[in-house]
């Protein structure tokens, strides 16, 4: 009757957590975040089409990751089916998470006083389940939402092969799981660290015998890189054959493609950099802050909950030692595997990102495991309590924030960026050449398709003189259309030049020998759809261009060139701000620089002299840090510039 009702409790768990995840994505509207528009549904469509001689970094860096993750997705929306029963399914298979959760939170509590007290399972359950980030990303396009159910799988599958958890056919659980870290990391690049967390812990895990210890790591080691060359050779093959890197453009200062500047790029950005920052990190993740481990603002107090936790588990297993006592419980190797995944975990998710993004398994599992910690110090007759108020707090902030838990949505529409296209557009191919951080990447699928797609100015903008420039000067000096694709949201800055592209835009245009034409621009929306955007939804401006005269690009030319000059002592005493690699766009009355060391800053040298630093990243403020006068960068404080 016991292992019934256990049964049942998870067949209801499954029934709950699916039927709340399919609620919160149809309440939330249509998906319409930043990475889905500028790359998610791009790597999709490139699944079923070869981009990679067409196109060049059409959806930024980020778009020649593995298309493995929104390969479903892009194949759903064009087969017609509708987005909310597309989200929909995206949920079902997000909702693993929970479920797995579950499962997780019992290994956890096997072979302790909790090991059959329902009432701890729900309660550590839910500490975990109520993770803002899950229900953040739930239904969206964010890979992480579903390689976050695979790596929880993994450390299931893996903690109930363990010879103490007598089960048969353990060999077979444990490939099963490795398998599943495999396809994690070959769909997630940033989850080589948590499967490199699985294998550390399964390293320390005491077995019976050496013989049986040694088959373990040889199975779950072999299984694991098997199964990730069988889901990202094919892909990166492709790469290789394209760039000469076979993950291009990650590390390529390593790797050396021809077609990109040899640099590592850097995903730091919410990395503690002081010991201060990171003791207070915990309880900074409990208030509403923006840019503290992630882009929106989602306070989560089970961090600092968890903080607490162990230090009060240290400090009873302290005063027991000093009183003589001994520990209840022996730890069983199942939960010591979980346990220890998610310190070595947490600790490479620390120093290598702190995006709660990256990090969405840890985040789910950080309630069963807090809570737990907190059941050796206190009896459960107050870890009940704590952990129901824990619970009750964090639900009602989600509720509270519930709106602004999306990056931006949009009513339900008939498929995913539904553009009203000219005829024209796909009547014939055309180069595209997109401006903006919203990169056009989504209209690749819309017109024609031997049509060719490029980044001109993006977060790392292509340089005059980069490797990248090959490529798009290529696509520059073959015969056919080009359209300029503006980000419409230029023309909502207070600068009056940007209410026009053809203004705002045309000098650097001539840097690479463009010009408009006089044909009028026009713009290019989605269907319209009855409901609330949250957020501002997609618009592009295209203007067709056409080759520049040659002496406005020769004139145009010789002022970017003078900038170079002036630009170079400061580049050449200032490495880290500035970089190996620096990308100079050209606005009305302004000179842009940005940096491939980061991409939270812009420098910004106004044609009257100012010389400013814009940051990108809340506070969003401008900072005066000098002038140009003469020819030269005059800092207001001496030194290089400090690293924003």
């Amino acid at each position: 009757m016991r292992w019934l009702d256990s049964r049942r409790l998870t067949a209801l768990v499954v029934l709950v957590s699916v039927a709340a995840s399919v609620a919160r994505t149809a309440g939330g509207g249509q998906d319409l975040n930043f990475d889905l528009l500028t790359y998610h549904y791009y790597l999709g469509f490139s699944a079923f089409s070869d981009r990679l001689p067409l196109d060049f970094l059409a959806g930024g860096a980020a778009a020649y990751q593995s298309p493995l993750p929104y390969v479903l997705l892009y194949f759903l929306d064009s087969a017609g089916v509708p987005p909310i029963v597309n989200a929909a399914l995206h949920a079902c298979l997000h909702a693993a998470s929970l479920v797995l959760l579950f499962l997780l939170t019992r290994v956890l509590l096997r072979g302790t006083a909790l090991e059959h007290n329902r009432a701890a399972w729900i309660a550590f359950w839910l500490l975990g389940a109520v993770a803002p980030i899950y229900w953040q990303l739930v239904g969206t396009s964010f890979a992480d939402a579903l390689t976050g159910a695979l790596l929880l799988g993994a450390l299931w599958l893996t903690a109930e092969s363990l010879p103490a958890a007598d089960r048969a056919g353990s060999l077979k659980l444990l490939a099963f799981g490795a398998c599943l870290a495999g396809v994690a990391v070959a769909a997630r690049v940033h989850n080589a660290i948590f499967a490199l967390a699985l294998f550390s812990a399964l390293l320390v895990v005491r077995f019976p015998d050496p013989r049986t210890y040694l088959r373990f790591v040889a199975v779950f080691a072999g299984a694991c890189a098997g199964a990730w060359l069988l889901c990202f050779a094919p892909w990166s093959w492709r790469l290789f054959r394209e760039f000469g890197s076979p993950i291009f453009p990650l590390f390529n200062g390593l790797f050396a493609s021809a077609d990109y500047p040899a640099v590592n790029l850097h995903f730091v950005g919410f990395v503690p950099q002081t010991a201060t920052d990171l003791l207070l990190l915990p309880f900074r993740m409990a208030t509403y802050q923006e840019w503290r481990f992630g882009e929106k603002p989602f306070p989560d107090v089970r961090p600092a909950l968890l903080v607490l936790s162990a230090a009060a588990c240290v400090l009873a297993w302290i005063y027991r030692k000093a009183a003589g006592g001994s520990e209840a419980t022996v730890p069983a190797e199942a939960r010591r595997l979980v346990m220890l995944f998610f310190l070595i975990g947490s600790l490479l998710w620390l120093v290598t990102s702190s995006n709660s993004r990256y990090g969405m398994a840890l985040f789910l599992l950080a309630g069963p495991v807090g809570a737990v910690l907190l059941s050796r110090a206190l009896p459960f007759r107050y870890v009940f309590p704590i952990v129901g108020a824990a619970v009750l707090w964090q639900a009602a902030q989600q509720q509270l924030y519930f709106s602004q838990y999306r990056w931006a949505s949009g009513p339900w529409g008939e498929r995913y960026f539904d553009w009203q296209v000219p005829p024209a557009l796909t009547a014939e191919p055309a180069v595209y050449l997109a401006f903006g951080y919203k990169g056009a990447s989504s209209l690749a699928p819309r017109v024609h398709p031997a049509s060719r797609h490029a980044a001109l100015v993006a977060q790392y903008s292509v340089g005059l003189d980069h490797p990248s420039a090959r490529r798009i000067r290529e696509m520059i000096d073959a015969p056919g259309r080009i359209y300029g694709v503006f980000d419409y949201y230029y023309t909502q800055q207070s600068d009056p030049a940007a209410k026009s592209m053809k203004t705002y835009f045309a000098e650097h245009l001539r840097i690479w020998g463009l010009d408009f034409t006089e044909q009028a621009c026009f713009p290019v929306g989605l269907k319209p759809a009855a409901g609330v955007f949250r957020g501002q939804p997609p618009q592009f401006i295209l203007c067709e261009l056409r080759a520049a005269p040659a002496r406005e690009r020769a004139a145009m030319l010789a002022r970017y060139r003078q900038f170079e000059k002036t630009l170079a002592p400061l580049a050449a005493a200032c490495p880290r701000v500035l970089g190996s690699a620096v990308s100079i766009v050209r606005v009305h009355g302004q000179w842009q620089v940005t940096s491939f060391a980061s991409a939270e800053f812009r420098l910004e040298f106004d044609d009257d002299g100012a010389f400013n630093l814009q940051l990108l990243r809340p506070p969003y403020s401008t900072i005066a840090l000098g002038k140009v006068a003469g020819g030269e960068i005059v800092l207001r404080q001496p030194g290089c510039l400090r690293d924003p």
